[in-house]
């Protein structure tokens, strides 16, 4: 991951990380503290990486577009590689979950989420150039304001 897709999808992964926030504080029986918590640990990571989000907002303004998709692209690819994380820590929680239909819904999901991913990439795979075309060229001519 290079340098700029770094910083723009820290900006997107961090909109969402805070509007997450946002609604955690609209749940009511979760205590206070914890809402607390939950907020200052989103601020002291904006603080930290307040240059990369700036640097990726201001990519976004220039071409809201191009980093949208290339951030989809990027994450897809980010998920079918954290296959080899997601998948062990499944099954560890699958062997200490209490409840047996839990435990099973997660293996279902699991593996129906796994033979998704491994479609999109294998599809990605063959027609990337046409992926490519119709995501940068078509798609973007018939939203508007797309640029």
């Amino acid at each position: 991951m290079n340098n700029s897709m770094l910083s723009t999808s820290l900006l997107i992964l961090a909109t969402i990380w805070g509007l997450s926030v946002l609604l955690l504080w609209m749940r009511q029986r979760i205590e206070i503290i914890w809402k607390i918590a939950a907020s200052g640990i989103f601020g002291f990571y904006v603080w930290f990486f307040y240059k990369d989000l700036l640097k990726g907002y201001k990519q976004f303004e220039k071409d809201w577009y191009l980093v949208t998709i290339a951030f989809i692209k990027e994450f897809s690819a980010l998920i079918f590689a954290n296959m080899f994380f997601l998948w062990p820590l499944a099954l560890i929680i699958i062997f200490y979950k209490a409840d047996d239909v839990g435990a099973e819904r997660l293996l279902k999901f699991m593996c129906i989420f796994t033979l998704i991913v491994w479609l999109v990439f294998t599809l990605h795979t063959f027609y990337s150039k046409q992926i490519d075309t119709f995501l940068f060229h078509t798609l973007r001519e018939m939203i508007p304001n797309a640029q």
